[in-house]
This record gives C-alpha cells, structure tokens and sequence, in this order.
C-alpha cells in the first residue's frame, strides 16, 4: 500500500477497527489516525476514511476541514 490513508474515528479502538475491516494493519506506515488536527499537518493528497462516530469528537469540525485540504493534491495543511 503506497497510498496514504488518513482515518478520522471516534477513537484509537474504531480506528483499529476499521484497519483489521479493511484488511490493513493499523501500524503501516500510510496508514494515520487523525488524533488531532495536528496529525495532519504536512499531509497532502492524502484518501481520508470517516469512521465511526468521528463526528461526535469535540474536534470534529475542524478536523473535518483540515482532513478536506489534505485530501487535496499539492495543498499542504498548514501549522497552527
């Protein structure tokens, strides 16, 4: 898998989750829980996966809007 997957979940236990779902293994390298929005700086033209009850998370708007500009080819997530 060289692609860079992103997954917003309601936590580290559904992300999990959704990697053994998927077939994947939660510690590959392309594969990143959204913890924060932090975790997305400097990703771009990454597949974001929503799982779960991601959008229940306190955080959730914005790291919905963050997770939108890394999906995008050639934009960077800026710091904050």
């Amino acid at each position: 898998m060289a692609e860079r997957i992103v997954v917003l979940a309601g936590d580290r236990a559904q992300f999990r989750q959704w990697a053994r779902a998927a077939g994947l293994d939660p510690h590959d390298r392309h594969l990143t829980y959204a913890r924060d929005v932090y975790t997305l700086q400097g990703i771009h033209g990454a597949r974001i996966v929503r799982y779960g009850t991601w959008h229940l998370r306190p955080d959730a708007r914005e790291l919905d809007a963050r997770a939108r500009m890394a999906e995008a080819p050639g934009v960077v997530v800026p710091a904050t």
